[in-house]
């Protein structure tokens, strides 16, 4: 009962009205007069605390002001960390190319210094198991000849009007010269070369990075260049090479001179091959030379 009427009490005097006067101390008349409540006031101030603090904030954040309060170096700061982290995903996305970038170098080279021979790497696809079949097994059946003359001659169109399509040259002849031994898969020579003059300058067929450019004992200078749509052109027993590794190159540049350099050689000659899509194809079918 106590409790009750303590409750009722504090209530009362949350809502007890109290009148304000203001007079004139001279007439002793009053000027104005208001009514207010302790609960009134409590709202009345928390409000003007919220708009207080809601004008401070916005002072602080959108006018010179705030360079009183928070100092250049502070705002700096916090800008500086946030482009360190911008940079920081920049560079782990830049290794991460690199990596795979250095694989694939490491492979290419390992293919042209010979540690790799080329009918191990003719086709990147992985070797297939060998299966035992008998005569009767490898005879070709009726419907397995009429679908194999009806692809060979569809493949045949196709190249046909490939051919009418463009008169020219996919990529730049890389040097003046006349082949003196072509492409032979039988004979494990996957490359075109070219009997040229000493010194003649040899250019890449179109533009591409430089993977490789360095001296290599069995084919001396090599050039090694990687070039849009996944193809890779290499030039061997270079005299002198005027590019370097990861060097940018712009179809026509010069980038080495015809030499005699290396084991495997017995002339002045550019030894050039043609890669694309990791195989090795035969490059009078895509230059003029």
């Amino acid at each position: 009962m106590k409790r009750k009427n303590k409750l009722t009490r504090f209530k009362n005097k949350l809502t007890d009205h109290y009148r304000f006067l203001v007079e004139d101390s001279d007439t002793r008349e009053y000027v104005f007069s208001f009514k207010l409540n302790i609960l009134n006031s409590l709202l009345l101030l928390a409000f003007f605390t919220l708009f207080i603090i809601s004008v401070t904030a916005v002072v602080l954040k959108y006018t010179p002001i705030k360079s009183y309060f928070i100092s250049e170096e502070t705002v700096s700061e916090v800008r500086y960390k946030k482009q360190l982290l911008e940079l920081n995903e920049r560079l782990t996305n830049i290794e991460d190319s690199l990596q795979s970038n250095d694989l694939y170098i490491q492979a290419v080279q390992a293919v042209v210094s010979g540690r790799i021979k080329a009918e191990k790497v003719d086709s990147l696809m992985a070797k297939e198991e060998k299966i035992a079949l008998n005569s009767d097994q490898l005879k070709p059946t009726e419907e397995d000849s009429i679908f194999r003359i009806q692809i060979a001659k569809e493949e045949i169109e196709a190249i046909n009007k490939a051919k009418k399509q463009t008169n020219e040259p996919l990529y730049f002849v890389p040097v003046k010269g006349f082949v003196n031994s072509k492409y032979d898969v039988t004979e494990n020579h996957l490359a075109t070369d070219i009997a040229a003059k000493m010194g003649e300058s040899i250019k890449t067929i179109a533009d591409g990075d430089v993977l490789l450019s360095e001296w290599i004992p069995k084919t001396g200078y090599t050039i090694i260049i990687r070039h849009p749509n996944d193809a890779i052109s290499i030039y061997k027993h270079c005299s002198k090479v005027f590019v370097k590794t990861g060097e940018a190159v712009k179809k026509g540049q010069v980038i080495a001179e015809v030499g005699n350099s290396g084991e495997l050689t017995n002339g002045p000659h550019l030894h050039f091959e043609l890669w694309i899509h990791g195989k090795a194809v035969d490059p009078e079918e895509y230059i003029n030379f």
